[in-house]
């Protein structure tokens, strides 16, 4: 198998009884859902940051063509 790293220390997984192993794979499932859920919100974010800068620009368009029929 593959030699893993824990607080410095080296540990090879081929001797890893059955328990450390499904230990093993659910640190590996809990991280790599961990950085789903990261680029989950920082995609969401990143729109929501979108949605708020268009919403500006369409209300300041709208007061621009408010100023022009008040004439």
């Amino acid at each position: 198998m593959a030699i893993i790293t824990i607080d410095d220390k080296e540990y090879e997984t081929e001797n890893f009884t059955e328990d450390q192993i499904n230990m093993l794979k659910e640190i590996e499932t809990c991280s790599n859902e961990s950085n789903r859920a990261s680029y989950a919100h920082q995609v969401f974010d990143l729109r929501g940051r979108t949605m708020i800068a268009t919403l500006t620009k369409s209300l300041e368009d709208v007061d621009d063509d408010q100023a022009e029929l008040d004439v």
